[in-house]
């Protein structure tokens, strides 16, 4: 019976708790290899499930698949030890890998008993083996891109929920934007949070700092508030923390432009007498809780014409790091020093700008 199963990106998480009872090939891929293995582990333990004696896993790599065609077939088709229905798990750990050679017997014709699930990297809409799972009426190939903010946020509130315990929305916000994009990483980190938060407790912004700590994205935007709030020692101690980590001062020097370019946008784009925390509430994307008091004030306090004048100096820095990479440190602290100047004589001024003039 053809099964006719087309999987989207989106729909992949809700089909894996439940296939087709009579699918028994799975293909599962993607460039979020975190992902891949996640639902690959988890496709095991249903298919496993399934079979009232426990079907055993067995785990092969392509390179014993490409050197022995067969195995493939062999091991699907044999009954495990405790009369079990196996499930065999191949993971394509190379492209150059033939493959195609052990998959074409079962993609045509299809295991009766067992399950075959093969795990793979990002797969192009030409590879041989996605092409074969994609057209094939009795197989499903379940692409696994990269979790946005929605899914992560998602996963971390169904975590929660499921521990007995709740997170604070600007604490799912903080922790989405400092876990990054890879699923297996982020539960790995969510379940650190959870584990300290115990059953009953409520996770806050505090815990997300003191459990998962601050990405170098994070951490690049406090470096920026603290220069353009003219906290130039505060800046110094950053920088000599990441200098200490080896993280890169062009990365930071890039990322600190993207954020004056926001800056530069908010300040120059809103309507006349239109109070500085309704810009920061209406930000897309979206403020941080703990940011949103400093970026309010630099918004109050900064001009058009001198946040254009920070976004120079930022420019021209970052092409002078091209120009003398030798020097690149030192060039993106003094640019830095030199928006935190700028930062002090604006506080000292004690001025709040108009919000659209910003004269």
């Amino acid at each position: 019976m053809a099964l006719m199963v087309a999987i989207k990106a989106a729909g992949v998480a809700k089909f894996i708790t439940d296939p087709p009872r009579n699918m028994r090939l799975f293909l599962v891929f993607g460039p979020d290899t975190g992902a891949v293995t996640e639902r690959a582990r988890r496709l095991e333990a249903l298919c496993s499930s399934r079979d009232p004696a426990g079907g055993s896993v067995v785990r092969l790599g392509s390179d014993e698949v490409d050197r022995n065609p067969g195995l493939l077939s062999d091991e699907i088709n044999a009954a495990s030890l405790f009369g079990g229905e196996p499930v065999i798990t191949l993971r394509i750990t190379d492209g150059r890998h033939n493959v195609m050679a052990a998959l074409t017997p079962l993609l045509a014709a299809p295991p009766k008993a067992g399950w075959l699930i093969v795990e793979a990297g990002d797969l192009k809409p030409t590879n041989a083996v996605r092409k074969a799972f994609q057209a094939n009426d009795n197989a499903a190939a379940l692409p696994c891109y990269q979790s946005n903010a929605r899914d992560l946020a998602t996963m971390a509130h169904a975590m929660f929920a499921d521990a007995g315990c709740t997170i604070e929305p600007d604490a799912v916000d903080l922790l989405v934007a400092t876990i990054g994009n890879d699923r297996l990483i982020s539960r790995s980190e969510i379940e650190k949070l959870v584990l300290f938060i115990g059953e009953g407790g409520r996770a806050g912004i505090d815990d997300v700092l003191a459990v998962v700590g601050e990405n170098l994205e994070v951490r690049g935007e406090r470096i920026t508030d603290d220069a353009f709030l003219g906290r130039g020692e505060a800046v110094e101690a950053a920088l000599i923390r990441l200098r200490a980590e080896g993280q890169s001062p062009v990365a930071l020097a890039t990322q600190a432009l993207r954020q004056i370019i926001v800056l530069h946008r908010m300040r120059a784009s809103v309507a006349p007498g239109k109070p500085a925390d309704a810009i920061v509430k209406q930000a897309r994307p979206p403020i941080f809780f703990n940011r949103r008091s400093a970026v309010e004030t630099v918004l109050a306090r900064w001009g058009a014409v001198h946040i254009a004048r920070a976004r120079q100096i930022m420019a021209d820095t970052i092409l002078a790091t091209r120009r003398q990479p030798q020097l690149d440190d030192a060039l993106v602290s003094e640019a830095l020093q030199r928006i935190a100047a700028m930062g002090r004589r604006l506080a000292a001024s004690g001025r709040k700008l108009d919000l659209v003039s910003g004269e």
